[in-house]
């Protein structure tokens, strides 16, 4: 209850302070620490543009709640999609743990369309290219996009301290051409969020390493697609 209390006063803090700085033209992004705190963000967002999502991350989060706790990283997506005003579409890349209801709830939603991670595998695996796999899901978002970045949507080496790592995923160089492609095909990114980033070993940096470069081309991408400049 005391989670799930302070949980909501968070989200109301994000929420209010993302408004202000949309209000004086900021572009915002959420850095965590746990995947439900971009929720206030989102929802601000959503008040303000049509938008869909691009979620890469190795779960599905769409759980109605988890273990007794209303917001965490397990439902972020459940409670994003059934905002007032929810995004426009919901575009999940990388998705290689969820349950049943999660699964049912994808296939009873036509604005989810997730790309599992086996499902693309297969596909490399018999000669598809990484790029028409990546113009394919660009192809699904809107012309405004709000990326939600579990860092563990990557493969395990590349964040070994996350949270709740799983076998399989994305590498670097993937991650960071798709969001190339959104920009190539004249996306808008408008905020975005870069969530489970951990570091739990102190002589460990690796997870802070590939976290702090994966930032950089979050931003980086951001920004050039605001107005096109290289």
């Amino acid at each position: 209850k005391h989670i799930n209390t302070n949980s909501l006063r968070l989200n109301q803090w994000v929420y209010a302070k993302t408004i202000s700085l949309l209000e004086s033209g900021k572009i915002v992004a959420c850095l965590g620490g746990e995947h439900s705190i971009p929720y206030g963000a989102i929802k601000a967002y959503s008040e303000r543009n049509s938008f869909s999502i691009l979620h890469i991350d190795a779960h599905a989060d769409l759980r109605v709640a988890y273990q007794g706790f209303e917001h965490s990283h397990a439902s972020i997506m459940n409670q994003v999609m059934t905002l007032s005003k929810p995004p426009q579409k919901l575009v999940q890349v990388g998705i290689r743990d969820f349950c049943a209801e999660e699964y049912d709830y994808i296939n009873e939603h036509k604005n989810i369309k997730t790309y599992f991670d086996y499902a693309i595998k297969q596909d490399l695996f018999s000669g598809k290219t990484w790029i028409e796999l990546c113009e394919e899901i660009v192809d699904q978002l809107g012309e405004n996009v709000y990326i939600s970045f579990d860092i563990d949507g990557l493969l395990p080496e590349l964040c070994p301290q996350t949270g709740t790592p799983v076998p399989g995923g994305l590498s670097f160089e993937q991650a960071v051409f798709l969001l190339k492609t959104l920009s190539d095909k004249g996306k808008k990114i408008i905020g975005f969020d870069l969530c489970e980033v951990a570091q739990r070993d102190s002589e460990n940096y690796w997870d802070g390493v590939v976290g702090a470069r994966v930032l950089y081309q979050l931003c980086g991408w951001c920004l050039k697609t605001q107005n096109g400049s290289k």
